[in-house]
């Protein structure tokens, strides 16, 4: 009897555990039904005496399904439809109204027959303005408060909503339609307000559609997978989920209360936006029950819209894939039982869900040194909860939580600090709250004064960054151009200070260091700060964004990089889309996007002397050739130059070469670099990124520059896979220096010459690459020789 307890406690022990852990947890399968020779799409349902009805959009047409006993479902009858894989069904009063990609119109069935399989259906493809020509349509939603039909992604109006009243609802009439942002995914209706997913433009948009003819765009919101599928109200109508169909994925929760002026509270996903791709959510009772192509579906917690949490969970596909496994579910029967569709197989499952409020943890950490918030903090819950683990955001917040309550132990640490372990007990649909201080193991200050290079005076307002790979610390120079941070980290620092129009200064400092960063006037950019350049374009995807660019691969070679150029301060660049995921994820899709720089103004200088670092990679398509470009322009006073067209694909970052803009431009005090890429059809991957951006002006204040005639130089042989010979002039000079710098403006060879006029020898140890020589006085310089080694 002993040993039989004891094996009771141990089970109980692990049920306790084991849910939030599992693929299955909190749902109860009672039935699952295969349709052979086709695929199943979305799903919809149907409730009507005492009787409960699955409707499935089965690639040959609709199927009606009883599951009325939901452990033996019966099939009353499959409505003909276009053999497509693509089947959306929405139902109002006694209609379900069904769509596709394969046309048709919109498919009406008149269910008020049911269970009988005699039910009567036509298809409505347009009346008065657009009789006949609504063909395919890739989703629906239905404001049933209004009685008003939405279809998206049509063969009408750029794919925008076509609106449908269905004041007679077997006879839909045209009222109007909204396309102002072009074509439309999916999306959610009520009360004459149309939330709308733009999937190309990864926006959600809210529209004011009283006036059907005449609709007004509230306002719109980038999703965090930048490829917005669907949207769904929460109950209260003042907060709204979303999901992304690709890469990273997350349902995502904002508030509406403002409709002008949306706001991101919480994001969740199955894996850090990785593992799966989520597809379609509904809500009920604040429950999001949401599709995951191969994760099957969950129900999170959505009723605290800022703490999304995981109580749910039916995994209906057990294989691989991206676009595999579960397409929709449908939670609305009367029973409360969930029907969902797989699409491989066409396999339909009848699920009894268990709605569970979670336990929520949530804080806020401070900084035991300073009494500022702390960022990176680990919240460490014990458990097997894969979804429970936390980070501290900018200002020490941390939300989190599980389904389970209990006893549990939190850890919260961090690199550098004293971890904090505490014993907390979490209950269902409740807070419990834990601030807290950690204090830093050791601690010293950074000091340092940033001053122009040129005159020594010290520069006001320059941003600046010191950081390391356990703290980072941004802040600006005060009116005396001094920066501290009292409480920095024990450890060395990279610190990096620069404004546009002064090249970047880096330096190293220790603890309780105390350094002076000079800044020579000029135009240098590794992307470390944010100087405020412009991204503009019309591509579906694939905007140029600034930071650490996230690697992609297409057939074993490199498509968007996974890091910067190597030796440049940071780690950031300019790359177009950095979304991850596969090779086609977040590439220049439909269109063209360009990157200009703010303007500089070399009005008083002769010329300016270009420098950048690019990646361009082109492959794939529909059986074509790539046939896209990559593209460098100069441009002053409206006038335009293109500098360089790059065709040739490459997995590597490649120097762009040196450009004297002179060239090219008047100088002027409006000059703007523009970089541009964009996928021509039938369509192709496209990548490019820009790093290590340089303009050095000739005549800048510190130096005067010389011509040609006092000041000359011949590099022989040009370019060269071994040494360059310099033949060198410079009549009256005292004191004179060559310096070679990389396209980083970095100094890689100096040497003091002895004489006026003479031959020297440099470059035999340089690798490959291009570098700029020029000849140094102690206020003046020579015009530039690029020297190129092979």
């Amino acid at each position: 009897m002993k040993k039989v307890s004891n094996l009771l406690a141990i089970i109980l022990l692990m049920l306790a555990f084991v849910p939030a852990g599992a693929q299955n947890f909190n749902m109860q399968l009672l039935s699952s039904k295969q349709y052979a020779g086709q695929t199943l799409a979305n799903v919809c349902g149907y409730a009507a005496d005492g009787r409960e009805y699955a409707l499935l959009g089965g690639s040959k047409g609709l199927i009606i399904e009883d599951v009325t006993v939901p452990t033996a479902p019966v099939t009353i009858v499959q409505i003909p439809g276009p053999d497509n894989l693509w089947k959306e069904i929405k139902t109002y009063s006694h209609y379900a109204y069904v769509t596709s990609e394969g046309g048709g119109g919109v498919q009406i069935v008149d269910m008020s027959t049911l269970p009988s399989a005699n039910v009567v259906y036509k298809n409505y493809t347009g009346d008065g303005e657009i009789n006949g020509q609504l063909g395919t349509i890739h989703a629906l939603h239905i404001d049933v408060k209004k009685g008003f039909l939405y279809a998206y992604g049509s063969s009408l109006f750029q794919g925008g909503a076509v609106v449908l009243s269905l004041e007679d609802p077997y006879n839909p009439v045209y009222v109007g339609k909204f396309n102002q942002l072009g074509y439309i995914h999916d999306g959610y209706a009520d009360n004459d307000t149309l939330y709308a997913a733009h999937i190309y433009d990864g926006l959600l948009s809210i529209v004011d559609m009283t006036d059907k003819a005449n609709p007004v765009l509230i306002s719109t919101v980038e999703t965090p997978g930048k490829f917005t599928h669907n949207a769904w109200l929460l109950d209260d109508h003042k907060h709204i989920l979303t999901t992304d169909e690709a890469f990273p994925s997350f349902v995502a929760a904002y508030d509406i209360t403002d409709p002008t002026d949306i706001k991101e509270l919480d994001r969740l996903s199955t894996n850090d936006g990785n593992s799966s791709i989520g597809h379609n959510t509904h809500v009920l009772n604040d429950y999001a029950i949401t599709s995951w192509y191969t994760d099957g579906f969950n129900i999170l917690d959505a009723h605290r819209p800022d703490n999304l949490v995981f109580v749910a969970s039916y995994d209906t596909w057990p294989g691989g894939g991206q676009f595999d496994g579960c397409w929709g579910v449908y939670p609305y029967l009367p029973s409360g039982n969930i029907i969902a569709t797989n699409i491989e197989v066409g396999q339909m499952f009848v699920v009894a869900p268990t709605y569970q409020r979670a336990c929520y943890l949530e804080g806020n950490i401070m900084d035991g040194c300073n009494n500022l918030p702390l960022s990176g903090v680990t919240i460490d819950v014990s458990g097997n909860d894969p979804y429970i683990d936390e980070v501290s955001g900018s200002n020490g917040d941390y939300k989190t939580g599980q389904v389970t309550p209990g006893t549990f132990t939190v850890t919260f640490s961090k690199a550098g600090y004293t971890s904090q372990t505490q014993t907390i007990v979490f209950a269902t649909a409740t807070v419990t709250n834990i601030n807290l201080v950690l204090e830093p193991l050791s601690a010293s200050s950074v000091t340092g004064l940033v001053v122009d290079a040129a005159t020594q005076a010290p520069l006001a307002n320059i941003p600046v960054v010191v950081s390391n790979a356990t703290a980072s610390y941004t802040l600006q120079t005060n009116a005396s151009g001094q920066f501290v941070i009292n409480c920095a980290l024990s450890g060395d620092y990279q610190v990096t200070a620069g404004i546009w129009g002064y090249e970047s200064g880096n330096a190293t400092i220790g603890a309780n260091g105390n350094i002076t960063i000079s800044l020579d006037r000029g135009y240098y950019d590794n992307f470390s700060l944010d100087y405020g350049w412009t991204s503009t374009g019309d591509a579906s995807s694939g905007n140029w964004e600034r930071g650490e660019p996230v690697g992609t691969s297409s057939q074993g070679n490199a498509s968007n990089p996974d890091f910067d150029v190597t030796n440049d301060a940071g780690n950031e660049c300019f790359v177009t889309g950095n979304g991850g995921g596969g090779a086609g994820s977040d590439d220049v899709d439909n269109g063209n996007v360009f990157l200009t720089s703010p303007a500089m103004d070399l009005s008083q200088n002769t010329d300016g002397l270009l420098t950048f670092a690019y990646w361009f990679h082109n492959a794939g398509g529909q059986g074509t050739p790539p046939n896209d470009k990559f593209e460098v322009k100069a441009i002053s006073d409206g006038q335009e130059a293109i500098l360089m067209t790059e065709t040739v694909s490459a997995s590597e970052w490649r120097n762009g070469g040196v450009f004297n803009l002179k060239d090219y431009i008047p100088m002027s005090n409006d000059v703007r670099i523009q970089f541009s890429t964009g996928d021509l059809l039938p369509g192709h991957l496209v990548e490019a990124a820009v790093d290590v951006f340089r303009v050095v002006p000739t005549g800048s204040v510190n130096t005067h520059i010389v011509s040609a005639a006092a000041a000359s130089m011949t590099a022989l042989p040009n370019p060269s896979s071994d040494v360059f010979s310099i033949q060198y002039q410079w009549i009256d000079a005292k004191n004179i220096t060559l310096e070679v710098s990389n396209i980083l403006g970095q100094l890689v060879e100096q040497k003091q010459l002895s004489a006026n006029t003479g031959m020297i020898q440099v470059g035999n140890t340089l690798p490959k690459g291009v570098y700029v020589a020029v000849l140094k006085t102690d206020k003046m310089q020579s015009l530039p020789v690029r020297l190129i080694k092979e």
